[in-house]
């Protein structure tokens, strides 16, 4: 992704046009490159494009490479002058002609605006500034809307917002800024370009348009007041011929006098002379006052992105999350897919990154989960694990491991090729199975694999290979190598199947990865190992792993309809009135008078982590009134069913819930939890885990799942009591739970200590309450502890109906 090399994004953004946009980003990209910073410049404004000819470089064409442009150099790093590169995209290159008129419709610039964000190979920059036409249209939409998708958290910086004083200019600005109230982009503050004049022929520097109107917008809207910038002619004429400016004796601006600092005569005698331009530019009466501007901009954005460290930022599948209805959808039971490649984040192949599997762009695994049959609605990204909510379900993706879980009739196993391979081509994971990554049937070697579901309540309806356990189990040992498969529970009762390869410690071939030769090997087979790779470093002692799964059927019915959009949609529309009313309050308390004709918390439902704080609060909702109307509902009903306090933000203060509410029923959501302060290790990173829901309200096939990682000894409170939690939220007539745990590395003789301690055999896991447990059966694999445990609800009757196990 173009993206990847930039440390920070920062907007010039005006609902005005001619305030000077083109000129203050000019300037922050010659005093960022002053400062030592290397810097890009992306000239977004399609039908005005101006930067070439402020950088003087109109005649310089940009150079095709393989997927994508190289962007035109300004200059070069100079380090013995402490000056960084500086770069520039600009429509204006692609132009025949100079005059030439861009005449496009609102489509074409969207997608050129998406265009220049993915296909344009910046080298390593510390800044890139992106200039945007004025007003708030097609551009600017697909730019915040692709920024927020494609940037990774905290790389957006902000934006600075450029007016001039003049109330007419002022008026339209506004507008930007509800803009960015609106897309949830920080603004760093609002320069007031062209406030005064500094005049070529004598000291003086003269308001001409006024002064002080954009002070008093940004004093409104509570955002910081970056500085008033005059104009200046000697700029004009460093721009259009290249002299260095000079000015009269006693020339003041902003308290400095500028004829000893530009060090020329000021007779018009001199000519261009051969320094770069932002040499000559530090000659100019503007250059001390952004060098003002740039530092506190810098200071903003990297202060933000240290304390935002660990942050959640989410994007919204508009094209799939807009149309979709469940209203054919029958099948609540998922089928998991588990595919670890690496026993844990730092000890990821050096082939693969630190980033592993999360830097796999989102429309990569939008084209496996094609194959699978469902679609991404949402994705909330943190630093350790991105939560994918599908229209069947969640998928997690860590650095190391990928786990999908799809519901329905989906066909989850038909998509386990493509991961596989996208683990190996987009990853760098190592593969055994191929000489090379030119082979169609390449395919990333797996650490561990693990797949399982409950019993299908239809299993009829299921297409191939999910038609029955046994033709999922061949599907998955012509797959792989050291498969084991399982049936837990009762035959004639709810059970559970798992399937799971095991670390093996067998010598093979040494592994391919993306760096080595394409020299193949003969010992090559069709199947895929598993489990042969040593761990390449890092690996913590003692390194735990736990997974809860409350799988509940027969779900009761009146609590069953808060999941129908019917009743969600009558609970909100009391609900939210209210607190959109707070809500708005302490936006006014933080950002002023908001233009009345955008209404920022329309269509938006409470944020799921109000903390008081109005400028933290209004950037919450501002991100959730973006949302549509299934995000929006599924918010309130998180709140309302009591799902939203499992993890709540008292304790676990960093949590985020993603959830989605189908029409004309259903309920998903995903819940990103960092660890509390608490649970930080040495280095202060906060290890994020996850928790989904999914839920199927109707009453021939009501069925409810939840799922979590989180660490019990992070919970602040036993398992059974997240259980007690879940369940009565549902009160299902029946549930199973199944707990997986790794075994800790104690010796044979304190083995009756391990199995005290284990929090899957805790008595109080036995005695939820208003239930009967009808099942506790545990499995001890190799390096895992199983506990399986099937309830049923004191005096349920159930219907009756004998539950036989598949075929298999």
């Amino acid at each position: 992704m173009s993206l990847s090399n930039i440390k920070h994004i920062v907007l010039v953004l005006s609902g005005k046009g001619g305030v000077g946009k083109s000129s203050v980003t000019t300037q922050l990209a010659l005093s960022l490159s002053s400062a030592g910073h290397s810097v890009g410049v992306l000239d977004v404004d399609l039908t005005g494009p101006s930067i070439p000819r402020m950088f003087g470089i109109e005649d310089a064409k940009v150079t095709q490479a393989p997927g994508g442009w190289l962007p035109i150099a300004v200059h070069e790093a100079d380090e013995s002058a402490g000056i960084g590169s500086l770069r520039v995209m600009s429509l204006g290159f692609l132009l025949p002609r100079r005059g030439d008129a861009v005449v496009w419709r609102g489509p074409k610039k969207t997608a050129m605006v998406r265009q220049f964000l993915s296909d344009v190979f910046w080298d390593e920059l510390d800044y890139l500034l992106i200039d945007t036409p004025p007003g708030t249209s097609d551009e600017h939409i697909s730019l915040a809307e692709t920024l927020l998708q494609k940037a990774r958290p905290n790389q957006l910086g902000g934006a600075v917002v450029v007016t001039t004083p003049q109330a007419v200019a002022t008026a339209d600005v506004r507008k930007e800024l509800n803009f960015c109230v609106k897309t949830g982009i920080r603004v760093l503050g609002v320069v007031e370009n062209m406030s005064g004049f500094v005049c070529p022929n004598c000291s003086e520097c003269t308001n001409i348009f006024m002064s002080g109107g954009g002070e008093v917008m940004a004093k409104d809207f509570n955002v910081r007041f970056l500085g008033r910038i005059p104009i200046d002619p000697q700029f004009l004429v460093l721009i259009e011929t290249g002299k260095r400016p000079s000015y009269p004796e006693g020339t003041l601006v902003n308290g400095q006098d500028m004829s000893s600092a530009a060090g020329a005569p000021a007779d018009g005698t001199e000519t261009r002379d051969s320094a770069l331009l932002v040499q000559k530019y530090k000659a100019c009466s503007l250059a001390p006052i952004f060098s003002t501007i740039t530092a506190d901009v810098v200071a903003d954005v990297e202060a933000s992105a240290s304390q935002a460290e660990g942050t959640l930022q989410l994007t919204i599948n508009h094209d799939v999350a807009a149309d979709l209805d469940s209203t054919n959808a029958f099948e609540g039971p998922e089928k998991l897919l588990e595919v670890w490649f690496s026993p844990s984040p730092s000890a990821l192949p050096p082939s693969a990154g630190e980033n592993g599997l999360k830097a796999v762009s989102p429309s990569t695994w939008e084209g496996m989960l094609d194959l699978v049959n469902c679609k991404v609605l949402s994705i909330v990204k943190s630093d350790h694990v991105d939560a994918y909510l599908l229209s069947e379900s969640s998928m997690f993706v860590f650095p190391h491991k990928i786990i999908l879980k799809t519901c329905g009739t989906t066909t989850l196993l038909l998509g386990l090729r493509r991961l596989l391979r996208i683990a190996a081509v987009d990853a760098g994971f190592p593969f055994h199975n191929a000489a090379s990554l030119s082979d169609v049937h390449v395919a990333a070697t797996p650490h561990r694999v693990f797949y399982s579901r409950k019993n299908f309540l239809f299993p009829d309806r299921q297409t191939g290979p999910h038609s029955s356990w046994k033709e999922e189990v061949k599907f998955l040992d012509d797959t792989f190598e050291n498969g084991s498969a399982y049936m837990v529970g009762r035959m004639n009762a709810d059970h559970w199947y798992l399937y799971m390869t095991s670390p093996t410690g067998a010598t093979m071939t040494p592994p391919m990865t993306p760096r080595s030769s394409n020299g193949g090997s003969p010992t090559r087979t069709s199947k895929i190992p598993t489990g042969i790779i040593s761990p390449f470093s890092g690996v913590p002692d003692g390194q735990t792993d736990e997974t809860l799964e409350v799988l509940m059927m027969d779900l009761d019915p009146e609590l069953a309809k808060q999941f129908y959009l019917e009743q969600a949609s009558a609970v909100a529309s009391e609900r939210v009135p209210a607190q959109a009313q707070e809500a708005r309050r302490l936006a006014h308390d933080s950002l002023g008078d908001i233009d009345s004709t955008v209404d920022v918390f329309a269509n938006c439902g409470e944020p799921d982590n109000i903390s008081g704080n109005p400028a933290a609060d209004n950037e919450v909702t501002a991100v959730e009134a973006m949302t549509t109307e299934g995000h929006a509902l599924g918010t309130v009903v998180s709140d309302t069913c009591g799902l939203a306090h499992v993890y709540p933000t008292s304790a676990y203060p960093d949590a985020r819930i993603d959830a989605y509410l189908f029409s004309p029923c259903g309920y998903s959501a995903n819940g990103v939890v960092p660890a509390p302060a608490a649970g930080a290790d040495e280095k202060g990173n906060k290890p994020a885990h996850y928790w989904t829901v999914h839920v199927t309200p109707e009453p021939i096939c009501s069925y409810a799942s939840f799922e979590t990682n989180v660490p019990s000894s992070q919970n602040g409170r036993q398992t059974s009591d997240i259980i007690e939690h879940v369940v009565n939220i549902f009160k299902p007539g029946r549930f199973t739970v199944t707990f997986f745990e790794t075994k800790s590395k104690q010796t044979d003789e304190d083995a009756g200590l391990q199995t005290t301690a284990r929090a899957g055999v805790n008595k109080r896991m036995d005695g939820i309450q208003g239930y009967r447990r009808r099942d506790r059966i545990v499995h001890e694999f190799d390096d895992y502890h199983l506990v399986f445990r099937y309830f049923e609800r004191e005096g349920w009757a159930g219907d009756k109906r004998a539950r036989v196990g598949e075929d298999y």
